[in-house]
């Protein structure tokens, strides 16, 4: 009986995780010295009422399993820039304005 109340509770761990990651979308992943980039436009959506956030595939407590979990092999942070599944369309539709804002120095190769 234990077991079984042991099973349903990292079941339903599981699913609430799943769950809490399931309706984000990564609309642009940079690492190195592109990573401003994704504060940048973070700070954009944010100013425009987007529900957003910053996520980094690299962790301290991953250890050398870093390189596998999205940092590249020279340590580097990567992160990704994340919407709402709600407020997609409307993210996408402001990065492209954020992108024709910009100075034309601003082009990435």
């Amino acid at each position: 009986m234990e077991g079984l109340l042991l099973l349903l509770v990292v079941l339903a761990v599981i699913y609430w995780m799943y769950r809490r990651n399931a309706n984000w979308r990564t609309v642009i992943a940079r690492s190195g010295e592109d990573a401003g980039e994704v504060e940048a436009k973070y700070a954009y959506l944010q100013s425009n009422q987007v529900k957003c956030r910053i996520k980094s595939d690299s962790d301290a407590s991953l250890g050398a399993v870093q390189p596998a979990a999205g940092a590249d092999w020279n340590g580097v942070e990567r992160k990704k820039l994340q919407v709402h599944s709600k407020d997609l369309e409307r993210a996408e539709a402001l990065l492209e304005q954020y992108e024709q804002e910009q100075p034309s120095s601003m082009i990435h190769l």
